[in-house]
């Protein structure tokens, strides 16, 4: 089931998100702070201007997809950035990742979002990338309709 985020599901979004940064070898320069991590991720979690999709299977929250409705410098234009999007590798598969892309195009789309970016921009010790994770992301996105541009990928609401 695809929902949106309630505010009882913060440790469970937390917990998730802890898996994903692991997965992703975020602290292979610098050990994660959790005290600031989880203040942070609250603080975004519940800011008027975000939205977070939850992805639930057996009452258990398994993906999440945490969008900022924000305008770029040069216009009044509303784009729906991608914060994080993640899936739970132990139940990670084609469905899921549709059904929470999916719903964060609607989610965009209601806002009044013209376009969406995704990024996969994750570096390891060496700035190389977190390839496996980069590597994957990028190919899903590419799939999706995504188009390449730098490290994020934009997605057009008006052709798409």
């Amino acid at each position: 089931m695809i929902r949106a985020f309630e505010p009882s599901d913060m440790n469970e979004i937390i917990a998730l998100a802890r898996e994903n940064a692991k997965e992703a070898n975020v602290d292979s320069i610098l050990p994660i702070d959790d005290v600031y991590f989880t203040k942070t991720l609250k603080s975004l979690l519940v800011k008027h201007n975000n939205h977070c999709i939850v992805a639930e299977h057996n009452g258990k929250i398994v993906g999440y997809s945490l969008i900022g409705f924000i305008t770029k410098v040069w216009n009044n234009t509303l784009y729906g950035d991608v914060y994080f999007f993640y899936v739970h590798e132990s139940i990670r598969n084609k469905y899921f990742a549709d059904a929470l892309f999916d719903s964060t195009v609607d989610a965009c789309k209601k806002a009044g979002c013209r376009w969406i970016e995704w990024s996969v921009n994750l570096f390891d010790d060496k700035f190389t990338g977190a390839e496996s994770f980069v590597e994957r992301a990028s190919t899903y996105f590419e799939h999706r309709g995504g188009n390449h541009c730098g490290n994020m990928f934009v997605y057009d609401l008006e052709h798409n």
